[in-house]
């Protein structure tokens, strides 16, 4: 009798945890239907940052249990810094809210302090749609037109706020090599700086390549700018005859510096979510950025705007972040020399 009361109870508890999983499956798909979910980009409208955002709403709903309707929202200011403090300290934990801002938010806490209010390892990050090489450019009405120009004639460059990458570029080639820019801060967001640079009250822009691309695709190929250096830890194969950054380095100290600085931009526009949401829906929402990124209906989106699709997962984004964030005292202490306004 006893063997056949174990027996019983036993069949019912797995009865018991079948039943459960589309249980727990439904309660998802009931929490996300007929909601509205909100992308929070860092940066004003017309920006690479808020293209990669508006591409993703068109196509994200479509991967997350119940099709919730995704909207975009701006907040714009101190280069993304103000999206990310929301992020992390405001805005809903209960995956209903996500949000993207510039890459080099990621490693900012440790090179650049300020007002953030932020820790990077503590978001839930769900992925990045592509890979976000820089690349820096001068106006042909500029006297620099390569690298050796710059090492010795003086250009305007307008930035964003110190820790993001437009400012965080032109700074480490001013004092890691002695590139003759002169950084204006201030401008809000990278439409900004594009509409200084057009305008001429700038002479030189330092921006991701994917940027410059979908927005001005004729600059580069028919030598409209000029290309002065590529931006990024390999050669950028779409900048021929680019001078890679890391080629110019001149020592190991150099290229490690450089690797750090650099290596967000592995994790391109990536995308994100609150800390503490419940574990059921994070998954969900990765799973739901992976399946998007593999779809070729969005590739094919992706395609008319002209960004190329080079995902990498929410999971690596954090192992990057580890790597960063547990690299020596010292080599850190460099870099943030490297990158500190003067």
């Amino acid at each position: 009798m006893q063997a056949l009361r174990t027996l019983i109870f036993a069949l019912l508890g797995v009865t018991a945890i079948t039943a459960a999983e589309p249980l727990r499956a439904d309660a998802i798909e009931d929490f996300y239907r007929g909601r509205n979910m909100e992308i929070v980009v860092g940066t004003g409208p017309g920006g690479g940052y808020d293209l990669n955002a508006r591409l993703v709403s068109r196509h994200f709903g479509r991967f997350v249990p119940g099709a919730p309707k995704v909207i975009v929202t701006n907040t714009m200011g101190a280069g993304g810094i103000i999206a990310a403090n929301l992020l992390f300290n405001v805005s809903a934990r209960d995956g209903s809210v996500i949000g993207t801002f510039s890459n080099a938010l990621l490693t900012a806490p440790l090179l650049a302090g300020g007002s953030i209010k932020f820790e990077p390892r503590k978001f839930n990050w769900l992925g990045s749609v592509s890979r976000e090489d820089g690349v820096c450019i001068t106006s042909k009405a500029s006297d620099v037109a390569t690298w050796t120009d710059l090492l010795a004639k003086e250009v305007v460059i307008g930035t964003t706020a110190p820790g993001t990458t437009t400012f965080m570029y032109p700074t480490m080639l001013r004092n890691l090599f002695g590139a003759k820019f002169r950084v204006v801060s201030g401008y809000p967001d990278g439409s900004s700086i594009v509409l200084a640079f057009e305008r001429g009250e700038s002479q030189a822009l330092c921006q991701t390549f994917s940027s410059l691309n979908s927005q001005h695709p004729d600059w580069i190929p028919e030598g409209k700018v000029n290309a002065i250096v590529a931006l990024g830890l390999e050669a950028n194969p779409r900048l021929p005859g680019v001078p890679a950054i890391t080629a110019l380095a001149r020592s190991n100290d150099e290229k490690a510096m450089l690797k750090v600085i650099l290596a967000p931009t592995a994790a391109g526009r990536p995308f994100l979510s609150p800390p503490a949401v419940p574990p059921a829906r994070l998954a969900a929402l990765r799973q739901a950025f992976d399946s998007m990124v593999a779809d070729a209906g969005f590739k094919a989106d992706a395609a008319k705007l002209r960004i190329e699709v080079e995902p990498m997962a929410g999971k690596e984004i954090h192992g990057l972040l580890d790597d960063i964030y547990e690299a020596p005292k010292g080599l850190i202490d460099s870099v943030k020399a490297m990158v500190k306004p003067q």
